[in-house]
């Protein structure tokens, strides 16, 4: 290649004058000329070639192949060698120093130009080859996750040093050795990294393995294999802890899940062991608890672990819902009993006979429908809208609310005597900030659920996240955790949710709701939607119309 500078080593004058003339009528320049070993090396350290064209009989003690070798080892400068005859030793001695080419006497211009293009197009692919080597390391080095790079031989040619820290293992101990004897995983997760490293990349899938080796404490990691953009024959193991996340599955299994209710923490063990208590005697069952704590839930859980749990489960929400509505809903209606009532209709109560009916935000259901709905509760008797006829019914009713009843009756909106009537035992569950325990636990259920439905290999929360997530005093509560896991998922570029993938308020976390009592919180979740209640709906997880109509209990008006 023109212009590259080439070092001639060469004991006889009349060749190397010959030689030096050439190689400048080709287009190249000579770095320096020699004719012992000891000239070479100086000159080769001095002013390092591009290339060394060395005759191996050299004047003195030592020959071309001696200074070629030492040239080779200090500065890895392609050489070839120059002979007009060689014997098998010779040949073999000069192959151990893994020469670029071989030039014979007498040599001609043509094919010195050949051996010379040759040699150096060969040396700089080889270069360049190296160089993005070394900068494909450097890359997967400053990765946060662990890496190691396998030949075609399943030796281990890289490892980085976040593997090195993850896996308790040393660089110097993996590398050369196969991955399977060095990585210490699971025989299982060996096989299915095997199975993956055949298939095409299309076909891959993220392999969960433990890692069994090293005499630490027990890791869990899931492996990704990749091609190796620089050379096709290797495979890239890139490998992401994930032993907190199978801590947190391992908690879950472990009595960190009921009914499809998620926690560890005393306050919903309680709840859990509540449920057990309650399940088995048809008692009516006032569940108590913010919006977006779960109450539903626990009313399903009853349901399933009593005896009723192969009948119907029928819940209706109250909130919102007028009062002729109401009653329509609940206790049927006959045709022409108003208008729009085209056609006799079974009420809620007939509809979950021989089940359970769950009736949320009962605090909101009007006061004359309070009197009907306390009659049928001890009379077992239901009286469509329209009838005089009345229909016996078997059902179990269970209520929520958010609302303090006791506040209610005082201000005339509740009847004592259906607040005793429905709560013959009693449920509270608390809200999601008395139990941030149990946060990492509900946040990884919900990632499970919503990257399956994404279709997204979202696998785990970064440790910032958390952080975040935990400081944020959820007004929402569960509810509104779950739809922040959902937000996150769909932003999320890669296999963890940083955290600014979660919506803004939560991410930002600054100027935060701290919910007292419910006026508190409806008016800091206002301010902190600067005034847009629909917005501020949302973040408390109600309707905008249940909204509306509380702040007008509160007197705020919409401006």
């Amino acid at each position: 290649m023109a212009g590259e500078r080439i070092l001639i080593v060469e004991d006889e004058s009349i060749v190397q004058l010959h030689l030096s003339k050439l190689v400048e009528r080709l287009g190249y320049q000579v770095s320096g000329l020699a004719r012992s070993a000891q000239e070479a090396l100086a000159s080769a350290h001095a002013d390092p070639p591009d290339l060394v064209l060395m005759d191996i009989r050299l004047e003195g003690q030592r020959d071309g192949i001696e200074a070629a070798r030492e040239i080779r080892a200090a500065l890895d400068i392609p050489v070839i060698y120059l002979t007009a005859y060689a014997d098998e030793a010779t040949v073999a001695r000069a192959g151990a120093t893994e020469p670029a080419a071989y030039l014979l006497k007498p040599f001609t211009e043509e094919s010195v130009r050949a051996t010379l293009a040759t040699a150096l197009t060969k040396d700089h692919a080889w270069r360049e080859m190296q160089e993005r080597e070394r900068w494909l390391m450097a890359v997967l080095e400053s990765l946060g996750d662990g890496v190691v790079v396998v030949d075609d031989q399943g030796a281990v040619r890289f490892l980085s040093e976040a593997t090195a820290q993850l896996l308790g293992l040393s660089t110097s101990d993996v590398v050369g050795r196969r991955w399977e004897e060095a990585l210490g995983l699971g025989q299982e997760a060996q096989a299915s990294l095997r199975d993956m490293m055949r298939r095409p990349p299309a076909e891959r899938r993220r392999v969960s393995a433990r890692h069994v080796g090293g005499g630490r404490s027990e890791r869990w990691v899931d492996v990704d294999v990749r091609d190796d953009p620089s050379d096709p024959s290797r495979r890239i193991l890139v490998l992401y802890d994930t032993s907190e996340v199978q801590r947190l599955r391992r908690l879950l299994r472990d009595q960190g899940q009921f009914h499809g209710m998620v926690g560890r923490s005393p306050g919903m063990q309680r709840v859990f062991e509540q449920i057990r208590e309650v399940a088995g005697v048809d008692w009516t069952v006032l569940i108590e608890g913010e919006t977006g704590t779960g109450k539903e839930l626990v009313a399903q859980a009853i349901h399933a672990s009593s005896p009723r749990r192969r009948g119907p489960f029928v819940p209706v929400n109250c909130a919102g819902l007028t009062e002729s509505l109401v009653a329509s809903q609940l206790f049927g209606h006959r045709k022409g009993a108003f208008t729009g009532a085209v056609g006799d209709q079974r009420g809620l109560f007939e509809a979950a006979d021989g089940g359970t009916l769950f009736l949320d935000e009962i605090g909101d259901v009007p006061l004359n429908i309070q009197t009907t709905l306390l009659r049928v509760l001890e009379d077992r008797l239901v009286t469509p809208v329209g009838s005089t006829a009345s229909r016996k019914v078997d059902v179990r009713l269970l209520a929520a609310t958010h609302r303090n009843l006791n506040a209610e009756i005082e201000q005339g909106r509740f009847r004592a005597d259906l607040l005793y009537r429905i709560r013959v035992t009693r449920i509270g569950l608390p809200p999601l900030r008395e139990r941030l325990e149990d946060l990492p636990l509900l946040a990884h259920w919900f990632l499970d659920r919503s990257r399956t439905i994404a279709a997204k290999p979202v696998e785990r929360i970064s440790g910032a996240a958390t952080e975040r997530l935990l400081r944020y005093p959820w007004p929402g509560n569960v509810r509104e955790l779950k739809s922040a896991i959902d937000f996150a998922v769909i932003r999320c570029r890669g296999a963890e949710i940083l955290g600014e993938d979660l919506p803004p308020e939560v991410a930002g976390n600054t100027g935060g709701i701290e919910p007292t009592g419910e006026p508190e919180r409806l008016l800091a979740a206002l301010r902190h939607c600067g005034g847009n209640r629909t917005r501020a709906a949302q973040l408390l997880g109600i309707s905008r119309a249940t909204f509306y109509r509380r702040l007008n209990e509160l007197g705020i008006e919409p401006e």
